[in-house]
């Protein structure tokens, strides 16, 4: 990239609103240093219940980023929060395998057309059955995010080539 790109870009990020933007490994040190910046930049300017949301949805999509991330740079994470007009977008952001993306299709579905009461009893149940569930948390995050969410979630699969997609899922708050 040159200096005229860098500049676009940076243009760029300002015209969105950007207020945090970071592409590349994901780690835990990195996921609580990223929190601590926007932690103490959503309580200098918001209210703490809300800024406890929207801790929480960072929380989730970034570890989200972690559990189910690489650890090359073809398949880093993304991470993007813009705010604007009162509200918080995060955008979380990495590369799957394309055969994983069917399972996460159809949940992503159901939570997507979902109203907030279907999303807690979705939530529930899936807490009565957490002891079930294989790796990394109970497959929880996913409707941690939808149920304080403010809007629908939104998401989008990108065809990389034919073994692999980059996912990206957005909340706002």
């Amino acid at each position: 990239m040159d200096l005229n790109q860098a500049i676009g870009l940076r243009n760029q990020l300002r015209n969105n609103k950007v207020i945090m933007a970071y592409n590349g490994a994901i780690s835990d040190d990195l996921m609580l240093t990223l929190a601590d910046l926007l932690k103490s930049r959503m309580l200098a300017q918001d209210d703490p219940k809300r800024s406890k949301t929207i801790f929480s949805v960072f929380m989730e999509g970034v570890q989200n980023l972690i559990w189910h991330g690489g650890n090359d740079s073809d398949t880093s994470g993304m991470i993007l929060i813009t705010q604007n007009e009162g509200q918080v977008t995060i955008m979380c952001g990495n590369r799957i395998a394309q055969k994983d993306t069917l399972e996460l299709r159809e949940r992503l579905s159901r939570i997507e057309n979902a109203d907030k009461e279907t999303i807690r009893q979705l939530y529930r149940e899936g807490m009565s059955s957490s002891n079930e569930h294989e790796g990394p948390g109970a497959g929880l995050g996913l409707l941690e995010i939808a149920r304080r969410s403010s809007q629908p979630i939104s998401y989008a699969f990108v065809d990389v080539d034919a073994d692999t997609v980059d996912f990206i899922l957005a909340a706002t708050i």
